[in-house]
This record gives C-alpha cells, sequence and structure tokens, in this order.
C-alpha cells in the first residue's frame, strides 16, 4: 500500500471512522503527521486557527479564501504557503467562486423582486456578500451553529455596508424548529460546506423534507463532496469545530439528487472544481 500523505489508497467512510491499529505503520505515519501539525501551529497562522476553531470552520474557511500565507517567522509562512496549496484547499476556493456563480444564478432566476437568501450553514459567507453586492434588490439571513462564525460574518457586513440588508441568527441546519421559526421564508436556500460534516444519510433525506414541508424555498444551492485523495489525512491529521477526528463523509451527488427529487426539487445547474472533489448544484420547486 502506498505510504505517502496522499496516497492512491481511499479509505472507505467506515474505516476512516476507526482508529488504526496502533502498531501499524499508517499509524506511526499519521501520529507523526498530527505531531508536526501541531507543532506547525505555533508558527501557520492556518494551522493555529484550525487546531484551535477547527478545519471544518467559519475561521479556517476565511483563511484559506483569503490565500495569504502568514506565520511568525519566514518559516511559519511557508508551512502556511504549503497548507493553502493542498488540493483542499484549492477546491476550496474553486467552489467559492462556484457557490458564488449559482447563487447569482438563482437570485436573477427567482420571481421575487427582493429575493431573500438564507445561508443555513453561513461561516463567513462571503460568496453570499459578493451576491448581495452584485444584486442591490437581494437580501440575506445568515445562520450558523458557531458564534465566531457569525461574528466573522457580521464583521464582513458591517465593512461593505450592508448590514440593512443582512440578519443573522445562531442556529442548526437541521433542526426543523428553527426553519419553522424563520420569518420571512426565505426565496433562496444555500447549503455550502454543510453536508460532509455530518454523517448520517438519513439527516439530510430528512432534511429536504423538512425545508419543504417549512420554508419552501423556490430554489436550493448546495455543495457535496465526492471525492477527495486527501481524505485520510483530513480525518486523521485534523481536527474538527468539536475537537475530534476531521471525518468527512463523501457522498456521490446522485445521493444528493434522488433526496431532493422526494422532497419536489429537480436539478437546474451543476459545476465541479478542477479537481473533481466536490460539485455545486442549483435546485428548483417542482
Amino acid at each position: 500500500m502506498p505510504t505517502g500523505t496522499d496516497s492512491a489508497y481511499a479509505a472507505s467512510f467506515a474505516e476512516l471512522q476507526r482508529d488504526l491499529p496502533a502498531s501499524s505503520v499508517r499509524a506511526w505515519r499519521f501520529r507523526a503527521l498530527a505531531a508536526a501539525s501541531r507543532a506547525g501551529a505555533r508558527l501557520s497562522e492556518g494551522l493555529r486557527v484550525g487546531h484551535e476553531h477547527g478545519f471544518d470552520s467559519g475561521p479556517f474557511m476565511d483563511h484559506v479564501y483569503g490565500n495569504e500565507p502568514q506565520g511568525r517567522t519566514a518559516l511559519g509562512r511557508e508551512i502556511d504557503r504549503r497548507l493553502l496549496s493542498r488540493r483542499t484547499c484549492q477546491a476550496f476556493r474553486e467552489i467559492r467562486v462556484l457557490a458564488r456563480e449559482a447563487l447569482a444564478e438563482a437570485a436573477a432566476a427567482s420571481s421575487a423582486p427582493e429575493p431573500l437568501i438564507a445561508d443555513l450553514a453561513a461561516g463567513p459567507a462571503p460568496y453570499v456578500f459578493e451576491v448581495l453586492t452584485a444584486h442591490p434588490s437581494a437580501r440575506a439571513l445568515l445562520a450558523d451553529i458557531d458564534p465566531a462564525a457569525l461574528a466573522q460574518a457580521r464583521a464582513h457586513a458591517l465593512r461593505l455596508g450592508l448590514t440593512d440588508r443582512v440578519g443573522f441568527i445562531e442556529a442548526n441546519a437541521f433542526d426543523r424548529a428553527a426553519l419553522e421559526r424563520i420569518d420571512p421564508a426565505p426565496d433562496i436556500v444555500a447549503e455550502l460546506g454543510l453536508y460532509g460534516i455530518y454523517h448520517d444519510d438519513a439527516l439530510i433525506e430528512h432534511h429536504f423534507v423538512d425545508l419543504a414541508e417549512t420554508i419552501a424555498p423556490e430554489q436550493i444551492v448546495f455543495n457535496v463532496q465526492t471525492q477527495n485523495p486527501e481524505i485520510e489525512h483530513i480525518a486523521r491529521v485534523w481536527r474538527d469545530h468539536r475537537g475530534e477526528r476531521c471525518v468527512w463523509r463523501l457522498r456521490p451527488v446522485e445521493s444528493i439528487l434522488r433526496w431532493a427529487a422526494a422532497a419536489g426539487y429537480e436539478p437546474a445547474s451543476s459545476r465541479s472544481d478542477s479537481f473533481g472533489i466536490y460539485r455545486v448544484g442549483r435546485l428548483v420547486r417542482r
């Protein structure tokens, strides 16, 4: 079996959830990589943010989107540059552009004169602010379970002079009661970076039903991670916002489309990053 950091070996989701045998060569290697990552956090700003907030967090994504190596000393900035040049981080930045394009399409296609975009796992939500800037009639509601991510989003809105067009709520996207409390109901729902960090297929399947039965948006813009050659490195070296191993769930886009169809939505467009790691889709209500 190859032993490179980004080997051709593709661990299954069940394998990623299990700890490696303590005496295995792969376990030693990943322990060494994890130790090096924690040590690098003393110098690299990206690693510091990732280990402090989680590599799936809004603050880490904001650092990746900025794509500016930062750190203590030239060595720290070089470590940060290598982090930002990982294929997964490059795909994150491409997905930001593709998400913005899909949301702009949704705003242009909306039947509402002042379309309301609700991002249910917003993080810093840079793509939403870019769409609001380009569409002066659009408004947004940003929701997240992470107060730090919402604080970043508020700061972005303030800098851009968009505070009168953006609302904020701390809520779980999968909480049906929270969806029922959203008023007015959004015309467009954005779910970007959400599905990969939740492992339960049934949770996402039921979520589409909840969306259709509560706020019933005209359109849904989503992304899904379908494959990733770095997935085992991420699972065994990185930590998520809860401090647990960052095990992400890969899913075929066909699963998302099947669950959406059962809730009354059909695909309108689809895009992929240059590495084929992510797909961005736009759904419309039948």
